[in-house]
């Protein structure tokens, strides 16, 4: 991202922060969503479940009654007595009179059978009706099963058998059997007892049911299962699964157990559903109930909300990106403005003024570019001026420097030079007496010459100021100030000046001597008092001269350069001047500034 804008950086963070809020929105959302509707289906599974399971009860309860009443009956106690005392039996006409006598009960019973108390048994059907097995026929009992029944008649008044598989048939088939009494109305010694054949039609009419609206869709069933796991009822998807199909999942397990409740897993086709399990504790039965939905049907709600969210998603962030769009852009476009005219300012463009579109931070910032801006330019323009002075300064100090050379070459040294010509050019028509005489006005030319040398040379730089110091450089300043303008100047020096590095030292002088300048040419003294001392961290200069001043408003106006150069000087040392003057009061110059030290030779450097 080092090469992308602003304006595409805003985008893309408020995109992204945008996507993140509808991710983490949606993801809330579908989690929440897919919670409530598991919840509404585990709700609605076990409802269907404790509705069938009451269902089954009172089917078998009804059954029970129902044999019970039928053993205890005349036709039924009187057979039973008759098979005892090996009586014949006529099965069709005692078929025939059990089946018209309670035909209301062939709805629920497909076949019966008959046992005396010495074995002997008489079978036959109750109805013959296809939705029953083996058309109503009655199936064989083994003497197992026979056995069975005996011995738990002997104990208790009914008993309902789990579901058997016939040998012969393949089909599956269960069995009610009670005992018969000795006489009609349930009195006297057990005559015997009857078997009643539950059609297996019976309990698929109450589990199985393929409606898609009776709460279960597509895919949703309920469904028996025994303690051996395989099937007590028909599967919706597999055909013949009684006692075939095994249940061997973790809510059958449960259920096995004694457990209830519901659970996601995956079902006897290995498919995840949702499940509901529970117990079937009928009378001689131990069954678990289940009621599953498969977890994708149940889900489908979820999963079209999600589609809706995702698509409401995109078009929130297609929105919410042009809404982005149009507000980086008015963020951005006033940013890019201050940019390009930033760059421009930069490259030296001071006429600028951008304009003020809006009233919050953007439109301030601007006002304060457009302020800084001219501030710039007008600074700037001070500078070339206060250059262009500079290098009026140099160059007015430089042609000023040279006329005051060639002034006193002219002045002293010239004058000298032609005297002395003039006086050696006289030697020629001199005697010996006389020459004598000339040569030694002639050495005295030679001194004056080099006394005006080395004068000049030191006003040019002075060697006293680098063998001997600034106070004493002063000094010797002020005399010759003295000898030659008559002006008295008292000087005081106090400290120590040794350690000062030599740009001070010279700016020092100069200034000093550039004071004394101005006094002599402008100012009318006749008395300078000059006050040096050094303080722990600084140096101090004061001036005071007698002389008739001037108005410090009007100074440097007036084509001079001299105070101009003096606060040039000073501000190369980091220092400060002050200049206090009135007309006719005189003049006070006040100097200071910070002192760097530097280390005589031979003097040990701090470690």
């Amino acid at each position: 991202m080092k090469n992308t804008s602003l304006s595409e950086k805003l985008i893309l963070y408020f995109v992204l922060l945008g996507i993140g809020t509808i991710l983490i929105v949606s993801t809330v959302s579908f989690s929440s969503t897919k919670k409530a509707l598991m919840n509404r289906t585990f709700d609605q599974l076990t409802s269907l479940r404790i509705v069938k399971k009451n269902q089954i009860d009172q089917f078998y309860a009804d059954r029970v009654r129902d044999i019970s009443f039928l053993a205890s009956t005349e036709d039924v106690v009187t057979a039973a007595l008759k098979l005892n005392n090996r009586q014949p039996l006529p099965v069709k006409e005692t078929e025939k009179r059990i089946a018209l006598k309670f035909g209301s009960l062939g709805e629920h019973f497909s076949a019966f059978h008959l046992f005396g108390n010495n074995g002997e048994v008489v079978s036959g059907s109750l109805r013959h009706d296809t939705r029953h097995d083996s058309a109503g026929e009655p199936l064989p009992i083994s003497d197992s099963v026979f056995t069975l029944l005996s011995s738990s008649l002997a104990l208790q008044q009914y008993v309902i058998c789990d579901m058997m598989v016939d040998r012969s048939s393949g089909k599956p088939f269960q069995l009610i059997g009670a005992a018969i009494p000795g006489s009609p109305g349930g009195k006297g010694p057990r005559a015997g007892f009857l078997v009643l054949s539950v059609p297996i039609g019976e309990i698929n009419t109450i589990m199985l049911n393929n409606n898609p609206l009776n709460g279960l869709g597509l895919s949703g069933e309920t469904y028996l299962v025994g303690p051996d796991f395989l099937m007590r009822s028909t599967s919706r998807f597999q055909s013949a699964s009684i006692l075939t199909t095994t249940v061997r999942t973790s809510p059958a397990l449960k259920a096995m157990s004694g457990g209830e409740g519901v659970v996601t897993t995956n079902d006897y086709r290995n498919i995840p559903v949702l499940s509901s399990y529970g117990r079937i504790t009928v009378a001689g039965l131990n069954w678990a109930i289940l009621a599953e939905i498969d977890e994708q049907e149940a889900m489908v709600p979820v999963y079209e909300t999600r589609t809706r969210v995702l698509l409401l998603s995109v078009v929130i962030i297609v929105i919410f990106f042009a809404f982005v769009l149009f507000i980086s852009r008015r963020i951005t476009k006033p940013l890019i403005r201050l940019r390009d005219a930033t760059i421009n300012l930069g490259e030296g463009h001071y006429n600028l003024d951008l304009p003020v579109t809006t009233h919050d931070e953007l439109g301030a910032l601007t006002g304060s570019f457009n302020i800084m801006a001219r501030q710039i330019k007008e600074k700037t323009t001070e500078l070339q001026q206060e250059r262009y002075g500079r290098m009026r300064s140099v160059i007015d100090g430089e042609e000023m420097e040279r006329q005051r050379l060639s002034r006193e070459l002219h002045d002293g040294i010239g004058q000298l030079l032609i005297a002395i010509k003039l006086r050696l050019e006289s030697l020629l028509y001199q005697d010996g007496k006389d020459i004598r005489n000339s040569i030694q006005e002639l050495k005295k030319y030679f001194d004056q010459i080099i006394d005006e040398v080395r004068r000049i040379s030191n006003n040019l730089m002075p060697s006293v100021l680098e063998a001997f110091g600034i106070a004493i450089a002063c000094r010797n300043l002020f005399s010759e100030t003295e000898e030659h303008t008559g002006l008295r100047i008292h000087f005081d020096a106090k400290g120590d000046y040794d350690d000062l590095d030599k740009k001070t030292k010279t700016y020092i002088y100069r200034l000093t001597q550039e004071a004394l300048s101005n006094i002599v040419k402008h100012a009318g003294a006749r008395e300078v008092r000059v006050n040096l001392s050094r303080l722990d961290d600084s140096l101090k200069l004061v001036i005071r001269d007698d002389g008739k001043g001037f108005s410090t408003d009007t100074a440097g106006n007036e084509g001079g350069n001299g105070i101009h150069n003096m606060r040039e000087r000073v501000s190369l040392l980091d220092g400060k001047i002050d200049i206090f003057s009135e007309p006719g009061k005189g003049t006070i110059i006040t100097l200071t500034v910070p002192i760097i030290v530097t280390y005589v030779k031979n003097q040990d450097f701090p470690r």
